[in-house]
């Protein structure tokens, strides 16, 4: 292979996984795209829509109990949910077990999850997002839009996310306030 062939095609994959894998990348969206709205059922069968979600900031999370990253990640996204839960923030996972409550409730007890837990055993939900891999979580904003999304599993409770998270909310709360005024 030509040395110009190399770098042509090496330095941009090299660049491109540089990129995709520093913090935060995967949030930048290009252009926000409202959340398509939903209604699942809940694992204390209540009815829950992502409507009931507007005017705060909300990490929807699709995952499942099989799933290895997934359970590697929830003890930190249980942290980020209890740190910053608030009117202004929210955490939702969404199940992609096939055997609904039977395999998720004791998974969420044992993994004292406390966290709204939904059932998307048909996968409609995760179909009309697009999602292929699990965890995926998007970051959809007061207004319904999503503003990020994150494929793979991530350290919900790594310094430099929970920087994140309290800028969001913080810039957040001086929207308000001026708004406000």
């Amino acid at each position: 292979m030509h040395e110009a062939s190399f770098s042509r095609i090496i330095l941009p994959l090299a660049l491109a996984w540089i990129v995709a894998t520093a913090p935060f990348a995967a949030w930048a969206a290009e252009e926000n795209v409202l959340a398509k709205n939903f209604t699942l059922k809940s694992l204390t069968g209540n009815t829950v829509s992502l409507d009931q979600y507007r005017g705060k900031y909300l990490l929807l999370n699709f995952w499942a109990t099989w799933c290895g990253p997934c359970k590697i990640e929830m003890p930190s996204l249980e942290a980020l949910y209890q740190r910053f839960r608030s009117d202004r923030f929210d955490v939702v996972g969404i199940s992609n077990d096939m055997f609904g409550v039977q395999v998720v409730r004791p998974f969420v007890k044992a993994a004292k999850i406390s966290f709204p837990i939904l059932l998307d055993q048909r996968l409609t939900v995760s179909h009309q997002y697009g999602v292929v891999s699990l965890p995926t979580s998007f970051l959809i904003d007061p207004h319904g839009e999503i503003i990020g999304v994150l494929q793979g599993a991530e350290d919900w409770s790594d310094p430099e996310t929970l920087r994140y998270f309290e800028s969001l909310l913080k810039e957040a709360d001086s929207t308000n306030r001026d708004s406000s005024r």
